[in-house]
């Protein structure tokens, strides 16, 4: 009979058959040179932000008032838009969300697109009539073969690789660093269970269904507003979280807090205070005029955020969750139309103005503002989650002398990036919108096993299991903040 295991992974729970109680879970030392690491990360996402907005902005060029710019760029009077030869009324034309029909005693009216039923027919202004639907996918594939090796096709498919890519790469190390920091100033984050991640498909759904019903009977532009207001409120923590774990990297130690905001037991600092300023100042710039940067700031922060401080207890936990999520997408995207008569992924995203995914300007419509390609903020946050949990397993092979590198996080990096290129060329040649966790997943699993298997270290990661900090470490934690 065996009375111990060999060759366990630190942190790894286990009890023994005499009864023992489960040995205490202990975290990695902290990887060498991982502080340079983030701040290096965190300094080329501010810069790619910064560049892909400058270049976004750069398509940008005046048009006329009561002017439409046709493709081949010239200007028609708005009063003379063809439905018949451009599709539906834009958004600066008074008839937009309208199309003409004829009553039953013969006279023209104007009807909303809204009421026309799920089934059709599709009148000629209304989005979804067949001749125009037909014309404009004949006219998206020349322009995508036209432009496929040019900047103008590479840039907003650029701009997305870079700003997930480092979302993903950063909140992964991040993650770590807060992982390894000691118990008396670590901050808690949520740990997933098993549980929780069979969950997470059945919520996320109920969620989106929720908000695709309210848009749909009650989108009034009142209860839209109040949707973007809610999201934009959480977003501008977000800034003040993120600053202040910046702030804590770059002086290596954990500031102290100032207050603490009743009810929730939340300890504030004044890094974070100032961030949550910063945060509501572009809340405010963002209601005033959902402006696009505003949005991809808060995109970017909120995928940090979500990467931090949501961990996974075990790989699979993780491998549960992704693919649970894997058929979530694949049925909001691709089967919810044929049961609800909407695509319910791509009605929510476009109906809900609100840093809710990430926005990469492809070109400038006839009204003067830029059209975009979306990628949604959880094909980011939800392979991240794992990937973290990836880049947390290296650190424990470092710690063990049995790695000098992050191996796992770097390989599967690479998968990601490989996955979003699958996804984007598969949405060009298709021209319809693809469920990114399709592929994300598939390449992220595979990535992990592949390497652990590699490396003979399939079963001790299958094993391994990360566990929340005892109550008593907790408190103790709490009782030395207190006294600083």
């Amino acid at each position: 009979k065996k009375e111990e295991k060999k060759d366990e992974a630190p942190g790894k729970t286990a009890e023994a058959s005499n009864g023992i109680a489960p040995a205490k879970f202990v975290t990695p030392p902290r990887p060498e040179g991982l502080r340079s690491s983030i701040m290096t990360l965190h300094l080329a996402l501010a810069g790619s932000v910064a560049l892909f907005s400058f270049l976004g902005q750069s398509m940008l060029h005046l048009v006329p008032e009561g002017k439409f710019q046709k493709k081949d760029g010239s200007l028609i009077d708005m009063n003379n838009y063809d439905p018949v030869e451009m599709g539906p009324y834009p958004k600066c034309h008074p008839r937009f969300g309208e199309h003409q029909s004829l009553a039953e005693n013969g006279t023209t009216i104007w009807v909303k697109n809204s009421a026309v039923g799920s089934s059709g027919p599709f009148p000629v202004g209304h989005p979804e009539n067949l001749v125009f639907v037909a014309k404009s996918h004949k006219e998206f594939e020349k322009e995508n073969a036209e432009n496929r090796f040019k900047w103008a096709g590479l840039q907003p498919n650029l701009h997305l690789l870079t700003l997930a890519t480092l979302c993903v790469y950063l909140g992964a190390k991040h993650s770590v660093w807060l992982w390894t920091e000691p118990i008396e100033t670590r901050e808690a984050a949520q740990l997933l269970q098993k549980e929780d991640a069979y969950w997470f498909p059945v919520m996320g759904s109920c969620v989106l269904f929720g908000l695709f019903l309210v848009l749909k009977y009650l989108g009034s532009e009142y209860i839209k507003l109040m949707i973007t207001a809610g999201i934009v409120f959480m977003c501008m923590f977000g800034i003040g979280t993120n600053l202040e774990h910046l702030f804590a990297v770059f002086k290596s130690k954990v500031s102290n807090p100032i207050f603490t905001i009743p009810y929730f037991d939340e300890k504030v600092t004044a890094v974070e205070m100032l961030g949550m300023l910063i945060g509501g100042t572009m809340a405010a710039g963002f209601m005033w005029n959902k402006h696009w940067i505003i949005n991809n700031a808060f995109g970017c922060s909120f995928c940090l955020v979500g990467i931090k401080m949501i961990g996974l207890s075990s790989w699979k936990t993780g491998a549960i969750m992704l693919i649970g999520l894997f058929w979530y997408d694949v049925f909001w995207v691709f089967g919810s139309k044929s049961v609800f008569g909407s695509n319910v992924m791509v009605s929510v995203a476009k109906g809900v103005e609100a840093p809710i995914k990430l926005m990469f300007p492809r070109s400038m419509g006839g009204c003067g503002t830029l059209l975009h390609s979306m990628l949604g903020l959880g094909d980011i946050v939800v392979p991240g989650i794992f990937i973290a949990f990836m880049a947390k397993w290296d650190a424990v092979k470092i710690g063990e002398k049995k790695s000098t590198s992050f191996v796992y996080l770097n390989s599967i990096m690479v998968a990601y990036v490989l996955s979003l290129l699958t996804t984007v060329t598969i949405m060009l040649f298709f021209n319809a919108a693809q469920p990114a966790l399709l592929y994300i997943v598939p390449f992220v699993l595979i990535a992990s096993v592949a390497v652990a298997t590699s490396r003979g270290e399939m079963k001790e990661l299958w094993n391994y299991t990360i566990t929340e900090d005892p109550p008593e470490d907790a408190k103790a934690s709490e009782d030395a903040k207190k006294e600083k």
